[in-house]
Formats: C-alpha cells, sequence, structure tokens
C-alpha cells in the first residue's frame, strides 16, 4: 500500500499528446527541481526540455483534469524504467 500511495503521492497520470508525454501532477514542481530534472533525465528526451505547463489545447475534452500542473516531455518511448525513475523523484522531492 505503501508503494501505491508513494507512486501518487505528486503523480497523477500520463497521456500522450501528439508527440508530447504530459505528466498531470497533483501540485506544481519548484523552479530548482525542473531543473535538476532536465540535467538528470536529459537521456530519456527525444529532443527539447522537460517543461512545466498547463493542460494543452488538445485536453480540452479532460475538464475534471484541467487544472492540474503538467510536465511536458518529448519521451523517446524507450526509456521506461529511467521514466519511472523520474516519477520517482518528483514523488520524493516535491514538498
Amino acid at each position: 500500500m505503501e508503494e501505491i500511495v508513494g507512486f501518487y503521492r505528486v503523480y497523477h497520470s500520463m497521456r500522450f499528446v501528439d508527440e508530447e508525454l504530459v505528466l498531470r501532477l497533483h501540485r506544481p514542481l519548484p523552479e530548482p527541481l525542473l531543473e535538476r530534472l532536465n540535467g538528470e533525465f536529459a537521456d530519456i528526451l527525444a529532443g527539447g526540455q522537460i517543461r512545466q505547463t498547463s493542460a494543452l489545447p488538445a485536453e480540452a475534452g479532460d475538464t475534471h483534469l484541467a487544472g492540474m500542473p503538467r510536465l511536458t516531455l518529448h519521451f523517446d518511448r524507450r526509456s521506461l524504467g529511467r521514466l519511472r525513475q523520474l516519477i520517482d523523484v518528483i514523488n520524493r522531492e516535491t514538498p
């Protein structure tokens, strides 16, 4: 039970919007953590950076999730273990 509760502490869900992976979060990340994630997890990006955003236009139908902050990244779609590590850091390091 601790594993499940910890996994969803900050992370909520994910989906692909075009070529971007969108991670929905329960609360925004502090800027220093976002900078750290960009440095530590650059290897899972197919390009660009991890960005903190609001809901994307393609998510307009998800009204119950509209207010959640998001991380968007051009995920390489191969590094699933590293993606899990990214989620673990988000959950552990976000106040």
